[in-house]
């Protein structure tokens, strides 16, 4: 594809000097973790986790979907008039065994928070509660993480993926596949290094936020 053709795509740039490997994505991973904001509210979600590490409480999950909501900028607020947080709080609270299944990394649990009510989509949301709680308070690396830069962005670093693909998945509640794809990518990439999903999503959010 030309060059003048790729740089058209408007709110696109230009990924192709995006290497991705073990070294370029921890050297990211730095960058990310001395930021003003990312660095020190990360080490505040994982003194709060750990603090409160279980999700039966419906006041204790209230307090960390706002946590996780605010310095994520999921914008939940916006959806009032589809789900409140009494609401969300207890059907996160409700789901069986869902503190050890975050643990072992089950991904069927991001699609039981994302269908909520059954009135709002909260597939974004449900992979970043999942990630910080397997990561921050299990030290694990199960969960890929969601969010509109990765929906827009993956398409320019991989080919055989597409936004509207992704966008299946989310629809259908399909996290597994989006999961796996994420999976194989690294793999395929050569990626290793420890903590790869979160890095990975940390480098394609640095490198286009």
């Amino acid at each position: 594809m030309p060059e003048e053709e790729k740089q058209s795509k408007k709110g696109y740039r230009d990924v192709t000097g995006d290497i991705i490997t073990d070294e370029s994505i921890n050297d990211i991973e730095v960058l990310v973790q001395s930021t003003d904001n990312y660095g020190p509210e990360n080490d505040m979600i994982s003194r709060c986790l750990k603090l409160f590490p279980q999700n039966t409480d419906p006041d204790i999950v209230a307090m960390k979907i706002g946590l996780i909501d605010i310095t994520n900028s999921t914008h939940l607020s916006q959806y009032k008039n589809k789900i409140s947080m009494v609401e969300l709080s207890n059907i996160i609270a409700a789901i069986p065994n869902i503190d050890a299944r975050i643990q072992m990394g089950d991904p069927e649990v991001v699609n039981e928070i994302a269908r909520s009510n059954g009135k709002i989509n909260l597939f974004s949301f449900a992979s970043k509660y999942c990630c910080y709680h397997n990561r921050n308070l299990y030290g694990k690396d199960d969960y890929s993480i969601l969010d509109t830069v990765l929906k827009k962005y993956l398409p320019r670093y991989f080919d055989d993926i597409t936004k509207s693909q992704i966008q299946k998945w989310q629809d259908r509640y399909q996290y597994k596949e989006y999961n796996d794809y994420i999976t194989r990518k690294l793999d395929e990439l050569g990626i290793h290094t420890e903590n790869r999903k979160r890095k990975f999503d940390h480098f394609v959010w640095y490198k286009n936020r």
